[in-house]
């Protein structure tokens, strides 16, 4: 398991389209490392729960990233239209998939430790 099998993962998602690639190697790296770190002795590093965890983390800490940049807009008004996106419920959907896969992946890691959510 290496670093780019979480960026495919990650770059088969549409919120990444404009994002640069070294910054999502950059947060695929460090989220494989974490999810590497809390493994049980004798997993078989190919499981691809790792992969699907790291690349949950990764994206959950990315989709904050963008919402203290500034890359995500929360309303745009053009004439008369206005869009306007919820980003609570964004940032549920997001804990949610997180959350998700590392209910998915437990049976893998060891018990007792925690990840950080945000940067």
């Amino acid at each position: 398991m290496d670093a780019t099998q979480v960026l495919a993962i990650l770059r088969d998602n549409r919120l990444f389209d404009e994002t640069d690639e070294g910054v999502l190697l950059r947060a695929a790296v460090r989220a494989l490392g974490e999810v590497k770190e809390k493994l049980r002795a004798g997993v078989d590093e190919s499981d691809p729960r790792i992969a699907v965890t790291a690349a949950a983390l990764a994206r959950y800490r990315l989709f904050f990233d963008m919402l203290e940049s500034g890359e995500r807009f929360s309303s745009y008004r053009a004439g008369d239209i206005t869009i306007q996106r919820d980003l609570k419920a964004e940032f549920n959907a997001e804990k949610a998939l997180r959350d998700e896969a590392l209910t998915q992946a437990a049976p893998i890691l060891k018990d007792g430790g925690f990840f950080v959510a945000v940067q």
